[in-house]
C-alpha cells in the first residue's frame, strides 16, 4: 500500500477543471485512509476563470502548494509554452518531495517528470484521462507529422516505466498498443456517493432559482469541449417547446452552442457551479445529457458521467451505440443512447419519449444510482489507487 503520495496536477480547486476536482476528492479520501498526501499544483486559471487561492494550505489532511503558471491561451505556441512551464517547474518541485508521484496525462509532457525521476528510483502513477496525439488526430485537430511523432515519443516514455491507470478498457488497450511494455490497469473515474445522492428536483435551489422545478428539464453540466457533439441537442429543443435545456459550464463549443440556440427561448446557459454546490445543480433536471464524438471512443471518457449516475439522473447518451459509453448506458438500463446524435429529430424523439413515460424514467434513475454504487464509488477508487 502507498504510504506517501505526491500529486502533480495542472489544475486543482478552486479551479473548475473536472480533473482537478476529481483528484481533490481522491486526495481527501486517501488522506482519510492514512496516506500522506501532498498536492503540487498551479494557480487557478482554467478556461479564463481565475480565483485567488493560497500558495500553501492544509485542507482535510492534504498539504497543497500552488505556484504561478501562465494561462495556456488558444494558440499552439501558447499551449506549448504553458506545457513546457508546467513540466519544467513541476520537475524541480517534484524532485524535492517524497513518495510515489501521481501525474495526469494532460499535458502529455508532464508525464516526463515521472519518467525522468524514475531513473533515480522514484515510482509514479500515470493517469490516462485522454491519449494524445491519437485523440487530437481522431478529432481532426491534429495531422500526422513532426508534432504528433514527438507526442508519441513522449507518451511512450511516460507509459514505459510507471504504473499506468486508464479510465476505460479501450484506453488501456490503446496504451498497450502505443507502449507494449506498459503496466496498465483500469480504474474508472469516481464520484463522492455520500456528497452526491438522488434528490428531488423540486428540492434543488438551482432548479428553483432558474425556473426548472416545474418544466421537464434536460441538463448538460460540465465542459462543452471538442469531444462533445451538441448541435443535435440544441436543435432538438426547437421541437420541444414544453421542455427546457440547461447548459452549465464553459468550453471550446460554448459559443457555437449559443449561436445555434439563438431564438430558442428554452435553451439556457449558466457558468460553472462551485464544487460544494454540485450535488444541488446536478439534481436540477429530469434527464442528464452526455455527449462523445465517435473518434474519441477508446481515447477519452467524459468525467461528468460519474456525477450524473451518483445523482440518480437518467442518462441521455449522444454517442455511437457501439462506443464504451453507449454500451454502458444501454446494458445497465440507466438511460437511452441516440446514435444519430447530430440530427435534432431523433434526439427530440428520445427526449419526448422519456418525458412521456415517468415510470420508465424512474427506473432508469434507480439503475443510474445502482451503477454508480457498483462501479464509480470514490471509496473503492481510493482503495485501488492506494494499492496501485
Amino acid at each position: 500500500m502507498i504510504a506517501q503520495l505526491t500529486m502533480l496536477l495542472p489544475h486543482f480547486p478552486p479551479d473548475v477543471a473536472a480533473d482537478g476536482q476529481l483528484f481533490w476528492l481522491l486526495a481527501r479520501e486517501l488522506a482519510r485512509s492514512g496516506v500522506e498526501v501532498r498536492v503540487l499544483t498551479w494557480r487557478p486559471r482554467y478556461q479564463g476563470l481565475a480565483e485567488d487561492a493560497p500558495a500553501h494550505e492544509v485542507r482535510d489532511g492534504v498539504e497543497i502548494r500552488r505556484f504561478w503558471a501562465p494561462a495556456a491561451g488558444k494558440s499552439l505556441v501558447g499551449r506549448a509554452f504553458a506545457a513546457w512551464w508546467l513540466t519544467y517547474t513541476g520537475f524541480w518541485r517534484a524532485l524535492f518531495t517524497g513518495g510515489t508521484l501521481l501525474i495526469p496525462s494532460s499535458p502529455p509532457t508532464l508525464g516526463l517528470v515521472g519518467w525522468w525521476l524514475s531513473w533515480i528510483g522514484r515510482k509514479y502513477i500515470y493517469v490516462l484521462h485522454d491519449l494524445h496525439p491519437e485523440l487530437g488526430i481522431a478529432l481532426g485537430r491534429m495531422k500526422p507529422g513532426l508534432v504528433t511523432d514527438l507526442l508519441r515519443f513522449i507518451q511512450r516514455r511516460n507509459l514505459a516505466r510507471g504504473r499506468v491507470v486508464a479510465i476505460t478498457e479501450g484506453m488501456a488497450e490503446n496504451a498497450r498498443k502505443l507502449q507494449p511494455k506498459a503496466d496498465v490497469r483500469v480504474i474508472e473515474n469516481w464520484a463522492d456517493l455520500a456528497a452526491i445522492s438522488p434528490q428531488p428536483k423540486a428540492a434543488s435551489k438551482f432548479a428553483q432559482a432558474h425556473g426548472y422545478a416545474e418544466a421537464f428539464t434536460v441538463q448538460y453540466s460540465g465542459n462543452l469541449g471538442l469531444l462533445h457533439p451538441l448541435d443535435g441537442l440544441v436543435g432538438a429543443m426547437r421541437e420541444l417547446p414544453d421542455c427546457e435545456l440547461a447548459f452549465i459550464g464553459r468550453g471550446a463549443r460554448l459559443e457555437a452552442a449559443k449561436a445555434a440556440a439563438q431564438g430558442a427561448s428554452n435553451v439556457h446557459f449558466h457558468d460553472y457551479q462551485p464544487l460544494g454546490e454540485l450535488a444541488d445543480s446536478l439534481s436540477a433536471c429530469d434527464v442528464a445529457a452526455i455527449a462523445l464524438e465517435p473518434g474519441a471512443d477508446k481515447l477519452a471518457m467524459p468525467s461528468k458521467l460519474a456525477g450524473i449516475l451518483a445523482s440518480g439522473r437518467p442518462v441521455l447518451a449522444l454517442c455511437p451505440q457501439t462506443s464504451e459509453l453507449g454500451r454502458l448506458v444501454a446494458q445497465s438500463g440507466c438511460g437511452v443512447v441516440v446514435n444519430d446524435f447530430n440530427n435534432p429529430k431523433p434526439v427530440a424523439d428520445a427526449i419526448a419519449k422519456l418525458k412521456a413515460d415517468p415510470t420508465a424514467l424512474a427506473e432508469m434513475a434507480r439503475k443510474a444510482r445502482e451503477l454508480a454504487e457498483a462501479r464509480f464509488s470514490l471509496v473503492e477508487a481510493a482503495k485501488k489507487y492506494a494499492n496501485a
